[in-house]
This record gives structure tokens, C-alpha cells and sequence, in this order.
């Protein structure tokens, strides 16, 4: 009995699967240990926190909006994951703002707020694993599709073949 040769689908869908994976583990990781205490929030980590989650938070809705708005885009894009991710980039842009407007400041939830969110990532990428398993994105039958091209490339092209020679003749001498 010989493996199982997984389709070009089943290795695209388990490529992603693999990916999402990935990242429910680092989030998950991540959230514990801010929520925990274990990474302690100093003061350059506010300031990157606040600035960076504002542009991400603002990507999020952009990419939202984009998506509704390009049926280009739909066709390529999961709405559904973008209408999940919604709700972590309104959050975190209502919340960058306070912070802005207060400095900052030591006082804020930022412990909370940023293990939070990694959590609620890695509970939306622990769902998007398991869905698209099973209902694969748009993109990844363009993969299939890119997957299938190179393996009909590679049955067409003639297989190398090492040239037969005939036995030597022991009984020449040097």
C-alpha cells in the first residue's frame, strides 16, 4: 500500500490551514502572556501599541470598505473573514484614539486591551481554519489552478534518461 497522493485542492486547503495555524498560536501565545502579565507593557510599548494598532486598526476598515465596494475584490476576498476582522479594527481605533488623547498615559488597560485583542485574533484565525478547510477562499482555487499548470508542465517535459553504454572490453589493454 502506497501513500495517499494529497490533490492539488487538499494541499492548498492544508497550506492554509498550516498558515492560519501559525498564527492562532502566536496570538493565542501573545494574549496569555499579556493578559497574564508575563510581557510587561513599558512606556515604548504604549506609544508602538497606540500607533501602530491605529494604522492597522485603520487598514481593517479600509480593507473592509474596499472589499464592499471592488467586486473585483470580492471575488478574490473571503467577506466573511473581513467581516470578522471588522470589529477588532473599530475597537482598536476607538481605543487609540483615547489614548492619544490622554497621552498615553500609564493608567489605561493596555495589558488588557492588547492581550484581548490577541486573543479575539487568534479565536477569529481559529474559526477561519476550520472554515476554510472545508470552504476554501477564492484565491486558493487560483492556487489550485497555478499548482495543476506546474504539474502538467512537469509530465510534459521528456524525463532525463542516462545514456546506456555498452560494457567495456576487458580484454583491451591501456
Amino acid at each position: 500500500m502506497g501513500k495517499k497522493k494529497l490533490s492539488p485542492l487538499g494541499r492548498v486547503k492544508l497550506m492554509l490551514a498550516v498558515e492560519y495555524g501559525i498564527f492562532v498560536l502566536v496570538f493565542l501565545a501573545l494574549g496569555v502572556l499579556f493578559l497574564t502579565g508575563v510581557i510587561a507593557v513599558a512606556e515604548w510599548k504604549r506609544y508602538v501599541f497606540t500607533y501602530v494598532t491605529l494604522v492597522g486598526g485603520l487598514w481593517l476598515i479600509a480593507d473592509f470598505v474596499w472589499t464592499l465596494a471592488s467586486k473585483k475584490r470580492r471575488l478574490r476576498q473571503s467577506f466573511l473573514d473581513k467581516c470578522l476582522l471588522l470589529p477588532v479594527g473599530l475597537s482598536l481605533v476607538g481605543f487609540d484614539i483615547y489614548a492619544i488623547t490622554q497621552g498615553c498615559a500609564d493608567t489605561l488597560p493596555y495589558r488588557y486591551v492588547i492581550g484581548v485583542n490577541f486573543c479575539v485574533l487568534a479565536g477569529i484565525y481559529l474559526f477561519q481554519t476550520i472554515f476554510h478547510y472545508f470552504f476554501p477562499i477564492p484565491a486558493a482555487f487560483e492556487a489550485v489552478a497555478e499548482l495543476e499548470a506546474e504539474e502538467a508542465k512537469k509530465a510534459a517535459e521528456p524525463a532525463e534518461q542516462t545514456p546506456i553504454l555498452p560494457p567495456e572490453d576487458e580484454s583491451k589493454e591501456d
